[in-house]
């Protein structure tokens, strides 16, 4: 469900639909696929936003043969049956009669537009891309994340952790993302990615015509002065820690950059690693007195308003990193890997500190550290940058210039949203 605050993905489908909203009337379809998610309810801002809303629950209608794959004891069994299975695992919820489900949610509107979030969305949107070009809605995909490119970096990280199982299906995953864009990304009138990097990559890619940059972006917060800088240091890591890159960055920075951020530090520092959903070896890190891992928390604000320093040490991943832009739009100082802050315009000591061996985050860690001067010049820039770039006025100037400027006046907007 599209969210005000929560990860990522819920947050860009948020504001993508208030822009949307501004000049449209919107009817927004949610499709949960994960078990246990249930039927969400949208907040009052999402759901003021919308002509109608719907959620089709489709968790515990997966495709028969899909069930049968994840249910095999072997190994080689299920790495063969998930090599087999035609489409990535998460359109198994795209039956035909979800399918049909989902083109029946608003008996008796007429859309002249419809937009997806999500590449795996895609086959739910299949009925309104299949009529004749005359009576076809104007489709936008936004796809948010190359997938492909994601899943051969998932596949990296766990080769690298030693899960050569997990690493075999990510890499089947890529190649099924890989058809799949080539078959419908053409199909769409206007394809949305995050960075000009993934915008030249798919048009390589696919030979993608269609597609423009709508990049991520964050509500830029009240400013509300700290309460508890200063004592002691304070590194802030914020995400989803199911997510892998996120579990897997947070487990990279305590072994490897944390033992020689200790020895050099010219202070006492704790690092908060705040999230939902953390693993039993993220819980385990709060043994040391120097982490403290939160959990899920209702509001990440006082968090960000009592950091010294944001940290990004993820080492995989898609798209454009959220967690970089919300904290810039808190004035916080970041280090980040190059993949961290990959897709956004950033440049290193300007708008935040770039490294990636352990060595060199942990040096840029304890600069930071030392120098107030810098922390302070870099949330100016920071703020400034996010403020321009990357504030739901400029998100809705992009959609406006590049998106559904044809289908203005419409009298209904379908948009299909995956529960992330």
């Amino acid at each position: 469900m599209p969210a005000l605050t929560s990860n990522g993905l819920a947050m860009r489908a948020a504001l993508v639909l208030e822009a949307l909203a501004a000049d449209h009337n919107v009817h927004l379809l949610v499709i949960p696929p994960h078990r246990g998610v249930g039927r969400p309810i949208p907040q009052p801002e999402i759901a003021r936003w919308c002509a109608g809303v719907k959620v089709l629950v489709v968790a515990n209608r997966e495709h028969p043969l899909f069930r049968l794959i994840a249910g095999a004891g072997d190994a080689r069994e299920k790495l063969a049956g998930y090599r087999a299975y035609p489409r990535p695992a998460l359109c198994r919820f795209a039956t035909p009669e979800a399918v049909r489900e989902a083109a029946q949610a608003f008996p008796g509107v007429a859309f002249s537009a419809i937009h997806v979030f999500r590449l795996y969305m895609v086959p739910f949107a299949e009925p309104y891309l299949s009529d004749t070009a005359a009576e076809r809605p104007f489709s936008a995909l936004d796809i948010d994340d190359h997938e492909s490119t994601r899943a051969r970096r998932f596949a990296a990280l766990y080769d690298a952790a030693g899960d050569h199982l997990l690493a075999a299906i990510e890499r089947s995953e890529a190649e099924k993302y890989d058809a799949m864009e080539r078959q419908w990304l053409p199909r769409f009138g206007r394809v949305y990615v995050c960075s000009e990097m993934d915008r030249a990559e798919i048009a390589r890619q696919c030979g993608c015509e269609n597609a423009v940059v709508l990049p991520n972006g964050v509500r830029i917060p009240p400013r509300v002065p700290a309460t508890g800088r200063g004592a002691p240091f304070t590194f802030l890591f914020v995400g989803n820690l199911s997510y892998y890159p996120n579990d897997d960055g947070v487990r990279f920075f305590c072994a490897e950059v944390l033992p020689r951020l200790r020895a050099t530090a010219p202070r006492a520092f704790r690092v908060m690693v705040v999230g939902s959903s953390p693993s039993d070896r993220v819980r385990a890190l709060s043994s040391h007195p120097d982490i403290v891992v939160t959990g899920l928390v209702p509001d990440v604000a006082p968090y960000y308003r009592d950091a010294d320093v944001a940290i990004v040490p993820v080492r995989a991943g898609g798209g454009t990193r959220i967690k970089v832009l919300e904290a810039f739009s808190y004035g916080c100082p970041v280090v980040a890997t190059s993949i961290g802050a990959e897709g956004i315009e950033v440049r290193d000591r300007v708008e935040l500190l770039l490294a990636d061996a352990p060595d060199d985050f942990a040096a840029a860690c304890a600069e930071l550290m030392r120098e107030p001067e810098l922390r302070r010049r870099l949330s100016k820039r920071a703020t400034t940058f996010v403020r321009a770039r990357h504030s739901p006025r400029a998100i809705l100037e992009r959609l406006r210039s590049v998106g559904l400027s044809s289908a203005r006046g419409s009298t209904g907007v379908a948009v299909e949203g995956a529960s992330p």
